[in-house]
């Protein structure tokens, strides 16, 4: 063993953030691994991760999902060898020789689009790469779409629509410069927390305003100046307006509009037509906001010199996305502010490398490079490719390619890296798509996911920590992904897999790789050659075109574009700073758009539902919800509900519900045991940061951990007509409670089948794993998992509530412990769980009794494990020292806001929660205010100097 470095740089493996992570080995031994030294089999040794001090995206900072990377890596059940759908594995010869030639048949049978492939941002780029030139440049079919389609395709088109190309103009140290920052469908507290908390750091240090545009109160719309709660879908609407508003007060720059814009003066005519924009009054009321409201956003917007508007999912998973990204635009091009420091539009992608996806190529409406379908860029491709079978023309996206496989036009699929059978809307049609292709192959590092169990051919993918590449995050920063350590099994790099099958097609020429540099090399130097036919393009690696296998290994975080080897390394480069775009004309293009023809509205038993993230899990969970410190915050699948809506639906906070599209082909009147695993179910939580007629329910849940399916089974496959991205926001949902007899918790040994119940949870404990389940029938619940040498009996709590409580035995040990209640049952899992293989005797007994009727306390910061009642324990301790200080000393106690203040910091300091990443602080300050106001209340204290924080703090109340 040799001491390589002490550290190696790689980067997360969650958002599009694009953060640098150092790991080093605890013990000596070789922590990097290249591409020749994958087959070694020796363990993982342990290891300490941290933030990249050097790497521009980060500084050193982390979430809380990535200072947890490397417990991601102990995964259940770990894909190590290929398998066919039997569960027999097979060698990787066999499987590679059973796709080639079920793609040949398939292609000399039906044709070249009858083939598909299915990418994912969370692929390497040189993944990607090997995918597109395969399937592009060789099969002739663009059917390769990838999940990026979900997320930022609208972005996408609104970014060709406007600059002539797929470009974020800016960086991220744009955020850290401006002096206004709008944040418009975007919950970045959660979803890029990294990047939110420069942006709060940017506010204390200059004094940055910063503008929520939501219509729901968020962690984000909590910690921002100005919270703009608009009625859901009129997002375009207020941009729209505020283009007008520059207008009408000669805010426009005419001299940048002339020299560098087209179409002002058509969009300014279109919008003069729009009623909703004839008087400011109308218009605020058309958006749910008062008139003061909308002027003070629209001042803030033309007074700043440096203004940055950045969007995410709120905006991108909308019918209306692409539309609304060039609303935005259109103001920034109107004043000027594209490729200016701190000013201008931002895309907050979501995934790893989206951005590096789409820089191959990896939309199915895209080419290598940038590039479209048009002859000369198609005869580039191919005499750079040597191949004669070039895609002749764009191919299906996403809902489309699944949709044509329903219908038996795709005949073979290859999955890599993602999940659709849950990520996609309306996945009853997508498993409808899986059943009917007659060939499917799955790369995956795992066989739990959902859409792993439906492949013929199940490949087992390296995962993070293991493959060498490269991805490209938001601000377009390259940064290497670097593995550390050995592959266990028989796993493979993606680009590895797709190059061997190109090879057993009859490739082999095109596709002689022998490592990811080699990848790397030939997508530089086929970016060179697309830069000197097409010089208007921005995006240039050129100067990376002949990097040599150690160049390549050591290549530092390096932004594009990169014109040569002399640029490694650099970062904070603007684009159009010269005002010339990527159009025909070299002109920016001024979009005109169109408001939504309808007003949203919902039927009696109905909700706008909406999906996200929520804060401390990733995508379909299956790298993060075996993780106990994540998974603690949400136990359980929810949707959050207005407590008046919760009231109109007849419904009560803890209900469990289901729900079904207006549309649905079955029958409403039930969600019983036949029907609760064909349709999304969850936990309602009274939540009044929702807007009375919609609900939020996260993205992540699925069979692997849920009886009930996720939220897309409830969706429809609305798409943006021009991005074709999926409207994953506000539809029309209908609500309807599940009716249980008993519900509850159950440790130790179980059933696998769960047989009787009509909801069952997984959820993973520090030490192993407990079962949320429910029942309709109470003689089920008292029967799951009872024998005659149960011990059985009920406790009764102080509010009435009655558990019953049941312990199995085996030889004197407590092997499972089940405990259920017509009301749900809240206990702290992980103690309960400790229980568990100890000898039953009165301690064990009374030691359970004292956890029943202690409860729980939900957990407030993942980073710390600090739960709600800690930060209360600290806050009224805080206060009833502050009370006695003052009467000690002959004063009537009289606190203010500042000793409010005080007391935070002093209960932050000492618990550290909403310190660390900070992605909880907001809810920090909730949970500590409400206790705060409560302590008053009880001590009749009186306050002076009551601050209302309800416009900077939209989820809090009022602090004295």
């Amino acid at each position: 063993m040799s001491h390589i470095r002490s550290s190696i740089q790689t980067s997360c493996a969650y958002c599009g953030v694009g953060c640098g992570v150092s790991v080093s080995p605890l013990a000596e031994v070789t922590p990097h691994v290249n591409d020749e030294q994958k087959n070694s089999k020796a363990s993982a040794p342990m290891y300490n991760l941290e933030g990249d001090l050097q790497h521009p995206a980060n500084k050193g900072q982390l979430c809380a999902k990535g200072e947890r990377l490397l417990e991601s890596l102990v995964q259940p059940n770990t894909l190590r060898y290929p398998k066919r759908k039997s569960g027999k594995p097979i060698d990787w010869d066999v499987a590679l020789t059973t796709i080639a030639d079920s793609f040949t048949k398939t292609i000399a049978e039906f044709g070249p689009d009858s083939v598909a492939f299915y990418l994912s941002g969370q692929l390497l780029t040189e993944d990607y790469y090997v995918a597109n030139k395969l399937a592009k440049g060789f099969i002739g079919t663009a059917n390769v779409d990838t999940n990026s389609r979900l997320c930022m395709s609208s972005a996408v088109s609104g970014h060709m629509r406007a600059f002539g190309e797929d470009v974020v103009p800016g960086c991220y140290d744009d955020f850290e410069q401006a002096d206004v920052i709008v944040l418009v469908g975007a919950n970045s507290a959660w979803t890029h927390p990294v990047l939110f908390q420069r942006m709060i750091k940017a506010r204390e240090q200059s004094g940055t305003k910063i503008i929520v545009v939501d219509p729901a109160k968020t962690a984000t719309s909590a910690q921002a100046d100005l919270h703009l709660q608009i009625t859901p879908g009129t997002d375009s609407l207020l941009f729209n307006g505020l283009l007008q508003f520059i207008s009408e007060n000669e805010a426009q720059d005419k001299a940048y509009i002339d020299e560098h814009t087209e179409g002002f003066d058509v969009v300014l005519h279109t919008l003069s037509s729009q009623t909703d924009l004839v008087k400011t009054d109308q218009l605020a009321s058309s958006l749910g906001l008062t008139e003061r409201e909308l002027t003070q956003f629209y001042q803030l917007f033309i007074a700043n010199e440096r203004v940055i508007t950045a969007s995410c999912q709120g905006v991108n998973q909308s019918t209306s996305g692409t539309d609304t990204t060039n609303a935005i635009i259109n103001c920034h091009l109107a004043l000027g502010h594209i490729g200016k420091v701190g000013c201008g539009f931002f895309s907050l992608t979501g995934q790893p490398n989206a951005m590096g996806g789409r820089e191959v190529g990896g939309l199915a409406t895209q080419l290598a490079c940038h590039m479209g379908f048009s002859a000369p860029e198609r005869q580039l491709l191919a005499d750079v490719w040597q191949s004669e079978s070039i895609a002749q023309d764009k191919g299906l996206t996403a809902v489309e390619l699944f949709d044509a496989m329903a219908d038996g036009k795709i005949k073979a699929v290859w999955i890599m890296g993602t999940n659709p059978l849950v990520s996609l809307p309306n996945t009853a049609k997508v498993q409808q798509a899986l059943d009917a292709c007659p060939f499917v192959v799955v790369s995956d590092i795992t066989q739990d996911a959902a859409t792993a169990k439906q492949a013929d051919i199940l490949l087992p993918a390296l995962g993070w920590s293991e493959k060498c590449g490269t991805v490209t995050n938001s601000e377009r920063v390259i940064t290497r992904q670097r593995g550390f350590i050995p592959v266990k099994g028989n796993a493979k790099p993606d680009w590895w897999a797709l190059a061997e099958v190109a090879k057993r097609m009859g490739y082999s020429a095109a596709f002689t790789f022998s490592n990811s540099a080699a990848v790397f090399k030939e997508f530089a130097q086929l970016s060179k050659a697309v830069k000197a036919q097409f010089p208007e393009k921005q995006f240039d690696i050129s100067g990376m075109s002949e990097l040599t296998d150690a160049e390549y290994d050591g290549l530092a975080p390096t932004q594009w574009p990169v014109t040569s080897a002399a640029m490694l390394g650099q970062t904070e480069r603007r684009l159009y700073q010269d005002g010339l775009f990527s159009t025909p004309s070299t002109k920016a293009q001024f979009i005109a758009t169109q408001p939504l023809k309808s007003e949203l509205s919902v039927g009696q038993h109905q909700v706008l539902l909406n999906s996200g993230r929520s804060r401390d899990q990733w995508h379909t969970m299956t790298r993060t919800g075996h993780i106990a410190s994540l998974r603690a915050s949400i136990p359980e699948p929810f949707v959050s509900l207005h407590p008046i809506k919760i009231q109109q639906l007849e419904l009560n906070d803890g209900d469990l519900v289901c729900f079904a599209t207006p549309d649905a082909e079955r029958d409403l009147a039930s969600c019983d045991q036949s029907t609760s695993n064909v349709q999304a179910a969850a936990r309602v939580v009274a939540d009044d940061n929702q807007s009375p007629d919609m609900a939020f329910m996260s993205m992540h849940w699925s069979s692997q951990f849920s009886l009930g399916k996720g939220v897309n089974q409830a969706l429809n496959s609305q798409l943006d007509p021009i991005s074709k991205q999926p409207g994953f926001k506000c539809q029309a949902t209908t609500v309807t409670k599940v009716e249980l007899a008993l519900q509850g918790v159950i440790f130790g040994e179980h059933d696998p089948l769960f047989t009787g119940t009509c909801w069952n949870v997984q959820q993973s404990l520090s030490a192993g794993e407990c079962y949320h389940i429910a029942f309709d029938d109470a003689e089920k619940g008292f029967n799951f998992q009872s024998t005659s040498y149960s011990l059985k009996w009920t406790v009764s709590l102080l509010n009435k509530q009655v558990i019953h409580v049941q312990c199995n035995m085996n030889q004197g040990q407590l092997v499972s412990l089940k405990l259920l209640s017509k009301q749900q049952v809240e206990v702290a899992l992980e103690p309960m769980h400790l229980l568990i293989g100890e000898t039953v005797d009165t301690g064990l007994m009374n030691r359970l009794h004292q956890l029943i009727k202690a409860g729980n306390s939900p957990l407030i910061c993942a980073c710390t494990g600090v739960t709600e009642a800690k930060i209360q324990d600290s806050i009224l301790q805080a206060l009833d020292n502050l009370v006695f200080a003052q009467r000690t000393s002959g004063n009537e106690a009289i606190l203010s806001q500042v000793d409010f203040e005080q007391a935070l910091e002093q209960t932050q300091s000492e618990l550290g929660c909403g310190k660390q990443c900070g992605s909880c602080h907001s809810e920090v300050v909730q949970c500590a205010s409400d206790v705060w106001l409560l302590g008053l209340e009880d001590m009749a204290i009186e306050t002076v100097a009551v601050k209302n924080k309800k416009q900077s703090k939209s989820t809090q109340e009022e602090v004295a």
